[in-house]
């Protein structure tokens, strides 16, 4: 087996890939990319992925990309531990819970990470705060998947990793100061004390 996995450091996508790598106990090669470089739009990686986006994964002649799919993919192959959940109908929620996070959000997401990315001086606080107000809003419908589940199936699985990366950013952006999202936020310090998770942590600093 010869895993090879085409990333950057500060990418969620990436992220995603690496704790189900973790999770999995699998060993890989790592083949940072410079983003900043584009490396991701040189030819000889579009020949890997056409959209010209990390990750990639490469399990000897099969190339994958896109992370959930590279994920579920890791869970069929390497199934032990599992990831998935056994009922089909838990599954496709937490498809769509990601799809949540992932789509509906990014309307406001984005404006607010291109705020947050500025340095302090030059941000514009009422666009900040604006966009924070509606993904409060918004998450109020992850809130109530999550209930008082320690995870969103239950059992640590493919939604948590799916979802990670992209709410612990909304909380490093200060969109989950809200007393109705104490159930998330529990849930984010549940998925820090993860090995995995911390590994990821760790590459970001």
């Amino acid at each position: 087996m010869t895993l090879t996995l085409y990333d950057a450091v500060q990418s969620p996508n990436c992220q995603r890939v690496h704790i189900a790598l973790h999770e999995k106990g699998l060993s890989y090669e790592r083949v940072r990319l410079n983003l900043g470089a584009k490396e991701q739009k040189k030819p000889e990686f579009i020949r890997l992925n056409p959209y010209g986006r990390v990750p990639v994964l490469i399990d000897d002649d099969l190339v994958l990309y896109e992370s959930c799919i590279i994920n579920e993919y890791l869970d069929s192959k390497y199934p032990d531990p599992p990831l998935s959940h056994e009922d089909a109908a838990l599954v496709a929620q937490g498809r769509l819970l990601i799809d949540y996070a992932l789509n509906f959000l990014q309307e406001y997401y984005w404006p607010l990470r291109a705020e947050m990315r500025k340095p302090e001086r030059e941000r514009n606080m009422t666009i900040a705060q604006d966009n924070r107000q509606m993904i409060i809003e918004r998450l109020d419908r992850l809130e109530t998947a999550l209930g008082d589940k320690p995870y969103f199936l239950q059992n640590f699985g493919l939604t948590d990793i799916g979802l990670w990366p992209r709410l612990s950013r909304i909380e490093e952006y200060g969109a989950l100061e809200s007393p109705k999202l104490t159930g998330l936020k529990q849930w984010l310090r549940r998925m820090s004390l993860r090995p995995s998770v911390q590994s990821v942590l760790q590459d970001r600093e």
